[in-house]
């Protein structure tokens, strides 16, 4: 007898562990349908047309959502084999004004040059696409954006996306990967420093690779310190 009720008692145990798996199934399964498709992009609030055309080949490719990109460094990764480009820059800031305007500046604003423009925001915690005149709350790890460059004065132009992947608030470091199924791997940190005379020292590095080793030590460095220099500019000008 003593042994029925305990069978009981693990059939009605059984029961309610059944009953939580299905209800977070069923959560889980909610929650990812709610994420935004690449599909549902609006195109047309899109202005360069390389980031639309990325979109599409990444759908061709087997990415969905946009919380399925994945970035091309981790902790892991062994980045001897990468190409390394190290700038400076300052800012007549302090390091806590300077790093306030670095987190809630509005990427369309200050990714933005002739060299460089952003297209897209994607935020894993709104889980929203935020386009370049959408209200824009700041920034946060795993936040992904899109950006269009050009070379060669405009005659080439291709889609780069990153992922944040750190944000320091202790080292005020922001560190941010390429995607993994882009066409670089590599990954960019944006640290402040204080450079002791009521400024801000900023250190931008990275670490690029490509297929193509020549471009990465002939053109990347050229683009990319014009890129960047953009950006930091962007900033200094916002501060101001």
């Amino acid at each position: 007898m003593a042994n029925f009720k305990y069978a009981i008692f693990d059939l009605k145990i059984f029961k309610m562990y059944k009953y939580i798996f299905l209800v977070i199934l069923i959560f889980n399964i909610v929650n990812v349908l709610a994420q935004p498709n690449l599909a549902e992009a609006d195109l047309e609030r899109i202005p360069q047309k390389t980031i639309v055309d990325f979109l599409v080949k990444q759908q061709a490719i087997g990415i969905v959502r946009f919380s399925e990109f994945q970035p091309s460094v981790t902790d892991t990764t062994d980045l001897s084999v990468f190409d390394t480009n190290c700038h400076r820059f300052r800012l007549n800031a302090s390091p806590d004004e300077a790093w306030s305007y670095y987190l809630k500046s509005h990427p369309s604003e200050i990714w933005q040059g002739k060299v460089v423009s952003c297209g897209l925001i994607y935020s894993p915690i709104s889980e929203k696409i935020i386009y370049t005149n959408d209200k824009y709350d700041g920034l946060e790890v795993g936040q992904l954006f899109i950006v269009q460059l050009k070379v060669f004065g405009g005659i080439a132009k291709f889609p780069v996306t990153f992922i944040v992947t750190k944000i320091d608030e202790k080292s005020k470091a922001i560190t941010f990967s390429y995607i993994k199924s882009g066409e670089s791997s590599g990954d960019q940190t944006i640290q402040l420093i204080d450079d002791g005379k009521g400024g801000t020292l900023i250190i931008h590095s990275s670490h690029h690779l490509t297929s193509n080793p020549l471009r990465d030590k002939t053109l990347y460095p050229i683009y990319h310190k014009k890129a960047i220099s953009e950006v930091h500019l962007n900033i200094r000008n916002r501060i101001k």
